[in-house]
């Protein structure tokens, strides 16, 4: 009850809910030679940027930006 927003807290920004807050999407691959590779240290670039939230992480608090 001290007026702060029940979403983000008076923060103006919340996590996006795509990529936990990341930014990036890592790509879920369940093939066995992605296993071994990638512990021997030949990492691809499985990971490409979140379209949600634009690679920022977060987003603006959609009831705060209504206030305005």
């Amino acid at each position: 009850s001290l007026g702060m927003c029940t979403r983000c807290g008076d923060l103006k920004v919340i996590a996006c809910s795509k990529c936990r807050g990341q930014g990036v999407i890592q790509a879920v691959s369940f093939s066995m030679v992605n296993d071994i590779l990638v512990p021997l240290g030949n990492t691809a670039s499985s990971s490409k940027p979140c379209p949600g939230c634009s690679a920022k992480g977060h987003l603006s608090c959609p009831n705060c930006s209504m206030k305005i």
